[in-house]
């Protein structure tokens, strides 16, 4: 099977480079391809191992290709770089670095080249997406395609809820994890809304979105996606107030309202069906465990490596981690403690700067004049990374492929809409200037 699974995606590259050399419609179906991606190859089984390591305790289990990659290799292969925009490429390539340096005290290495490969496939796709959205149509259209993904996620939601499942996952195997990635589509999706988009994708993706969140039965996830849907929806009317956005705040208010009464009640569930864990404290015995094994590796333990270390290092059972499975295979639910104990110092200033100048240069285009309709694309992004940022703090799910993919998509969006920002005041700086008018004083003849 892996060996057809490679031909499949060697045949890919040339059908896709053909695909994206056609007619711009054509081009703009893989543009939305982007967008949902993320949320069907695991369902799909659309990618591959070139080395498996299925039994693995970490958090990437072999050296992975999917036809994203190939994707991204077919546009960057048929679209031109365009000046600037490389500030945050740079950012990105710094943070490959500083968490691969973490590597060389890593047993075994393997383990960590494997994150290193997972991350580079990540910058792929930053790096074809920056290129894209930089076109006309281009991030719409990858939004669009995060909106279908997120509501294709909402019809498994609700298959579940209709089975008796408390917390659902749709296809992504855990609740919080597909309660991380629904931020980027629910929040992008409103956002693409917000800037008068009246196609019936973002509003299937704000709809699926909001169910999938109320769905996976997460305070973290129900509380952060209500807060960044209020957020967004007051800074997009200070940005720039239209009558189109005071009927979409309408709208959104009264989906709220209707669908508190439910997260409530999965809420209510969910907790009344958990049984009593006494005094312990699993999360802060996590983070015991995180503290100490940073503390005594500064320089990290090497990605990919937490589980192994915590347990043969003994720091899972100084810190009191549960003698269950569950508990000692499982990461310190702290994305932050994560990447600080396993790539040290510099791999964790480094993703902090990463996530930091993202952020700036999203609020920064989103209130740069003239207010295009881009500038709620990013002023989307950005709100969707702070939440997302937020979120890092009560999970470690941030690592994983999917969210890899979907980081790096709302990183290109920021970086592209940013070149495309730079090539419009060029062209206006470009263009000449009409002489003034002679003074009607001045251009008549005097007579004599």
């Amino acid at each position: 099977m892996r060996i057809i699974g490679l031909a499949v995606f060697a045949f890919s590259l040339p059908l896709f480079y053909a695909l994206m050399n056609g007619s711009p419609a054509i081009r703009r179906y893989g543009w939305f391809a982007i967008g949902l991606a993320p949320f069907i190859i695991g369902y799909a089984h659309l990618e591959v191992s070139i080395v498996s390591w299925a039994f693995w305790p970490g958090y990437v289990k072999g050296m992975i290709v999917s036809l994203l990659d190939s994707l991204a290799i077919a546009i960057l292969l048929t679209t031109r770089s365009a000046p600037g925009g490389k500030l945050l490429l740079w950012a990105y390539l710094g943070y490959f670095v500083c968490s691969g340096v973490a590597s060389l005290f890593a047993t075994p290495a393997m383990a960590s080249f494997l994150f290193s490969w997972q991350l580079a496939r990540a910058i792929l796709v930053f790096a074809a997406v920056t290129r894209v959205a930089r076109l006309p149509d281009g991030a719409r259209q990858i939004i669009g395609g995060l909106s279908a993904g997120v509501a294709f996620q909402a019809v498994f939601s609700i298959i579940q809820r209709l089975q008796g499942v408390t917390q659902a996952s749709g296809t992504m195997g855990h609740q919080n994890l597909l309660g991380l990635a629904t931020h980027f589509a629910l929040l992008l999706s409103l956002a693409s809304m917000l800037a008068g988009d009246r196609r019936w994708l973002p509003k299937i993706g704000v709809i699926g979105g909001g169910i999938a969140v109320i769905l996976t039965g997460s305070r973290a996830t129900t509380g952060l996606a209500g807060a960044g849907l209020v957020v967004l929806v007051i800074l997009s009317l200070l940005r720039h107030r239209t009558a189109f956005k005071m009927r979409v705040a309408g709208i959104g208010l009264a989906v709220l309202l209707a669908g508190a009464p439910i997260a409530y009640l999965t809420l209510e569930h969910r907790f009344a069906t958990q049984s009593d864990a006494g005094d312990y404290d699993e999360r802060k015995a996590f983070e015991t465990a995180a503290r100490a094994m940073w503390t005594d590796h500064p320089m990290g333990v090497g990605a990919n490596q937490y589980v192994v270390k915590a347990n043969t290092g003994g720091y899972s059972t100084r810190a009191g981690v549960a003698w269950v499975s569950s508990s000692r295979n499982a990461n310190v639910h702290n994305t932050y403690l994560l990447i600080g104990a396993e790539t040290g110092y510099l791999g964790l200033v480094s993703f902090i700067l990463l996530f930091a100048l993202a952020i700036v240069s999203a609020l920064r285009l989103a209130w740069a004049r003239p207010r295009g309709p881009s500038g709620e694309i990013a002023l989307g992004a950005a709100v969707t990374l702070i939440v997302v940022a937020l979120h890092c703090l009560y999970e470690w799910v941030f690592v994983t492929w999917i969210i890899q993919y979907l980081f790096a998509i709302t990183l290109g969006l920021v970086a592209g809409l940013g070149v495309e920002r730079r090539a419009m005041l060029r062209s206006r700086a470009k263009r000449p200037i009409a002489p003034p008018l002679p003074d009607a004083a001045t251009a008549l003849p005097h007579p004599a």
